[in-house]
């Protein structure tokens, strides 16, 4: 029982890590987006 739940948990943290990677990937697609954000970083 012990194994299946640190497979599982193992699984999910993969599965969040490329979801937090498709995203990133994403919106470096619109440089609209990304200028913004730069903007917000130096100017914060």
């Amino acid at each position: 029982m012990m194994k299946l739940r640190q497979t599982l948990l193992k699984l999910s943290l993969i599965l969040l890590l490329l979801l937090v990677l498709a995203v990133a990937f994403l919106a470096y697609l619109q440089p609209g987006f990304v200028l913004d954000l730069a903007n917000r970083f130096v100017l914060c």
